[in-house]
């Protein structure tokens, strides 16, 4: 008897989930019109390489009205390498983690996007 393939997308999918864990938050390989990749609100701490990927991540500002929004980028030596704020939720910040880095910070902005290393269709098309 055939097993439906319902069932058998269901059994990867777990397989794939529990051998490698959850997956980490990562640039888009081949662009996009703006993938989410940091929920916005997120007070987080995310190690590079394992939780979020050396790329360019782009925020439109605070995730709420009348809060801010801060982010900062450590190296190997746990060092801020980059940093930023703003108090708006019209204000675009820009960060690229580098491969070398160690860690990147947010707290309380919009999510995060990433186009990818090519960018996104929007930049070529304007």
């Amino acid at each position: 008897m055939p097993v439906p393939k319902a069932l058998m997308l269901i059994a990867a999918t777990f397989a794939a989930t529990t051998m490698f864990g959850p997956a980490a938050h990562a640039a888009s390989p081949m662009g996009s019109l703006g993938t989410e990749v940091v929920p916005p609100n997120a007070d987080e701490t995310l190690e590079v390489g394992r939780d979020i990927m050396p790329g360019t991540y782009t925020t439109t500002g605070a995730a709420n009205e009348g809060t801010f929004c801060r982010w900062r980028v450590t190296d190997a030596e746990v060092a801020i390498r980059d940093q930023g704020q703003t108090d708006s939720e019209q204000v675009t910040q820009t960060v690229t983690i580098m491969p070398t880095d160690s860690f990147f910070q947010t707290l309380r902005c919009a999510a995060w996007t990433s186009p990818g290393p090519f960018g996104s269709l929007g930049s070529v098309m304007n």
